[in-house]
């Protein structure tokens, strides 16, 4: 009877910590995006509403990432220097597929529509793009989200991937475990619980 209390109450403490670390995630979440809306208004020309626009109008899922149910957080990483000069274009978390490439042409084509600035931390951009197919469960956010028809089935769940983590993990298939780690962490960058759980596996197989 001690026995199932105590796994009762592990069970509690764990699912009360996880539920802070997504309370914790979203708020941070939204501070970012909340900074980042009001740099891109006061740089970018019609402001981050104009951004998004621009964007949408020139960036969409190709057929291979449909089919491939390729669904992640892409980054957009560059810098617009005070006078106006657009350079340093980098993806993190590039998602492949046609997708990059589409991107990549449409920070090209911002070239002179930003506005002049006195102060160089008004320079640096960190801009998350979340592509997400209809149906697809998933807690990753972006400031932009484009999103595309399921291609004719519903793609896997976080939840999937993460009870198949848990599954390999169990069964001491570590490399399978990373895997889903790794494509959960594709889907969310942001998400330090993964990188944590990475952490501990890895960790783990070290010491075996």
């Amino acid at each position: 009877m001690r026995i199932l209390i105590v796994l009762l109450l592990m069970s509690f403490t764990i699912l009360i910590k996880a539920q802070e670390q997504h309370e914790l995630h979203q708020q941070l979440t939204n501070e970012r995006f909340e900074t980042l809306r009001k740099i891109l208004d006061y740089r970018f020309k019609g402001g981050s509403g104009e951004f998004e626009r621009v964007m949408l109008s020139m960036v969409e899922y190709t057929p291979e990432a449909r089919k491939n149910c390729v669904v992640g957080t892409m980054i957009l990483m560059f810098t617009v220097s005070c006078d106006n000069t657009l350079g340093e274009l980098s993806l993190r978390n590039p998602l492949h597929h046609g997708l990059n490439e589409q991107v990549q042409e449409f920070l090209k084509s911002t070239d002179g529509m930003w506005n002049t600035c006195q102060n160089e931390k008004y320079t640096r951009f960190e801009v998350p793009v979340l592509f997400t197919l209809e149906g697809t469960e998933t807690s990753a956010r972006g400031l932009i989200t484009v999103v595309a028809e399921d291609p004719g089935f519903t793609c896997r769940s976080d939840a999937w991937h993460i009870d198949r983590y848990e599954k390999f993990k169990e069964k001491g298939r570590t490399k399978k475990a990373l895997e889903m780690l790794d494509l959960l962490i594709r889907r969310d960058p942001y998400n330090n619980s993964y990188y944590e759980l990475k952490r501990q596996l890895l960790g783990a197989e070290a010491t075996e």
